[in-house]
């Protein structure tokens, strides 16, 4: 290892004095050091808005200073570099960290004698296709976690109609649809009522949200299915011609949707590349985070 990115998410107390303890360290040890803070955004960002400028996600390694929804940032940015990210847990949950703060001068030497492993993560991409431009994605990107598609704003039920292979699964009527990535069963598609996957299980799991009926339940396909969603505005009293829904994906990239579009969801090429203790298993995360004892 040559060099070493550091992102500190906006609004963490003490990213600010971690970023200065990893940075001399790591310039102790020799390595070329970028670093990125909060008050400091790099002056153009990427296509998706992501806050992570490609020096800092083109190093040999990239530390997150952050919670889980800054990983997410730096796993697109850190893909088209095949960067591995290391992060440190600055949020709630960590499902995604691999670092103590209070832990971090311990952890750093043993990063640098190689005992973190990378742990490959499948990503999914999403595009949004209009009827009016056939065969051209409109927007969409890649996601560590899930894309989502919902109302944006009116207490209304959507109308979803979901394929898979060009098959009609479901015809469904609720707030909206998570489909998601092993990582992501502990994210929304977990407040969605979805079940917890490991990781390395290859899968894309399909929450409704808020389904309005009793019958309609969370759902697998294989990691090799290409899926498609329609949404419509449910009832009578509702113009078709408009339609106040969104693409989302991992809650930090967003497609407005219009009436006729169709979203298709699969697995994407690129992977997120973790870098984590092999001591810290995925099922012992699991009972710790989710307090299951033991």
């Amino acid at each position: 290892m040559k060099s070493l990115g550091i992102f500190t998410a906006p609004g963490k107390p003490q990213a600010h004095d971690l970023a200065r303890t990893l940075a001399e360290l790591a310039a102790r040890a020799g390595l070329e050091v970028h670093l990125q803070e909060e008050d400091a955004p790099p002056p153009q960002m990427g296509g998706d808005g992501c806050p992570i400028s490609d020096t800092i996600a083109s190093c040999d390694v990239l530390v997150t200073l952050s919670g889980d929804g800054g990983v997410l940032a730096a796993a697109r940015a850190a893909t088209q570099f095949d960067t591995p990210v290391w992060a440190v847990d600055l949020g709630r949950l960590g499902f995604l960290s691999a670092v103590r703060p209070d832990d971090i001068e311990n952890a750093f030497a043993r990063l640098m004698n190689g005992e973190f492993e990378i742990e490959e993560r499948m990503m999914i991409e999403a595009d949004v296709f209009r009827a009016s431009a056939p065969g051209q994605s409109v927007g969409g990107g890649i996601a560590l976690n899930d894309a989502v598609v919902a109302k944006s704003a009116l207490a209304r039920i959507l109308r979803l109609s979901i394929y898979a292979g060009g098959e009609l699964i479901a015809a469904i009527r609720a707030d909206g649809l998570v489909v998601s990535t092993p990582t992501g069963s502990t994210a929304y598609a977990l407040s969605a009522g979805g079940p917890i996957v490991p990781p390395h299980v290859p899968l894309l799991l399909v929450c409704p949200i808020c389904a309005h009926t009793l019958n309609q339940r969370p759902f697998i396909v294989g990691a090799g299915e290409t899926l498609e969603v329609r949404a419509e505005w449910e009832g009578d009293e509702v113009k078709t011609s408009s339609l106040d829904a969104m693409l989302t994906l991992d809650g930090q990239i967003g497609v407005s949707l219009r009436p006729g579009d169709t979203v298709r969801v699969r697995r994407a090429a690129q992977i997120t590349k973790l870098l984590r203790d092999p001591q810290d298993t995925f099922y012992g995360r699991l009972r710790h985070k989710m307090s299951w004892g033991g």
